[in-house]
C-alpha cells in the first residue's frame, strides 16, 4: 500500500479485546488507509467516523478494533466490502474505557462483615455490591440522536429530555453477558442499560458490534464549590 502521510498508517488488528490480554497473545499488524467521510451534517459523534481500507493479506471483520500507531483506537462498525484490491469498512474512534457492572445482594459473614471477592466492587455511596461484567472495555458513546423521551424535571418548571445515550462496542465472549439493568459509570454520572441490541452481531455469533442504550440515573453531577 502506498505510503501517504496522514492517510496510511500501521495498525494492530484486534479481533477479540480480552484475548489480547491473555498470556501468549501474538499481535497482528496491518497497513491501512483512513480517509474522511464526506458527511453533509453532523449527527451524534458521526464526525469521529472515517473510511478504512486494507489489502487482502489479513482478513478484517465488522467488530474488530484497530489500534493506530499513534495510539488512537478505532472500532470497525460497517460490514466489510471486498473490492478487487482492498477490503473496505468504516471505523469510529473509541472515546472511553467503561466498566459494566450488575447489582447483586451484599454478602456478609457471621460477624456481619462484608465479604469481598474478586470480580465484585462495593459501592458504599449506594450501599450495594456490584458484579463486574465487563471491565475497561473500549467503547464509543454519544447522545441519542433520535426523538428523546421526556420526564418532569425537579427543581424547575417544565419537562426535560432524559439523558439517553447510545453505547457501541465489540461483541465478544465477555460483552455478550451485558444485559438490561446493568450499570456503567461515565465521569461522575451512573447510567443504567435500558436496551441491548445484537442486531449487528454476525449470524454465527462469533463477531460483530453490540449496541446499547443507557439512561442516566438520579444523583451525581452536583459538585459543591468550597
Amino acid at each position: 500500500m502506498e505510503n501517504k502521510p496522514f492517510v496510511n498508517y500501521t495498525y494492530e488488528l484486534i479481533h477479540d479485546w480480552y484475548a489480547r490480554q491473555e498470556e501468549g497473545y501474538e499481535p497482528i499488524y496491518v497497513r491501512g488507509q483512513q480517509t474522511p467521510i464526506d458527511w453533509k451534517s453532523k449527527i451524534g459523534n458521526s464526525d469521529m467516523s472515517t473510511n478504512f481500507k486494507v489489502t487482502h493479506e489479513t482478513k478484517i471483520n465488522k467488530g474488530d478494533f484497530v489500534l493506530r500507531e499513534d495510539g488512537t483506537l478505532y472500532l470497525l462498525t460497517w460490514n466489510v466490502t471486498n473490492h478487487a484490491n482492498n477490503q473496505a469498512s468504516q471505523t469510529v474512534e473509541c472515546n472511553d474505557y467503561l466498566t459494566f457492572t450488575r447489582e447483586v445482594p451484599i454478602k456478609t459473614d457471621d460477624d456481619g462483615y462484608i465479604i469481598e471477592a474478586d470480580g465484585y466492587v462495593i459501592d458504599m455511596d449506594e450501599n450495594v455490591m456490584r458484579e463486574v461484567i465487563a471491565k475497561d472495555m473500549p467503547v464509543t458513546y454519544a447522545e441519542y440522536a433520535g426523538r428523546p423521551d421526556f420526564s418532569t424535571s425537579q427543581g424547575q418548571p417544565g419537562i426535560l429530555g432524559d439523558n439517553l445515550i447510545t453505547i457501541t462496542t465489540q461483541w465478544n465472549s465477555v460483552t455478550k453477558r451485558i444485559r438490561i439493568g446493568d450499570t456503567v459509570k461515565i465521569g461522575i454520572y451512573t447510567y443504567r442499560i435500558i436496551n441491548v441490541s445484537e442486531a449487528e452481531v454476525h449470524i454465527s455469533k462469533t463477531r460483530g458490534i453490540l449496541i446499547m442504550n443507557a439512561r442516566r440515573v438520579a444523583g451525581g453531577g452536583i459538585v459543591a464549590e468550597v
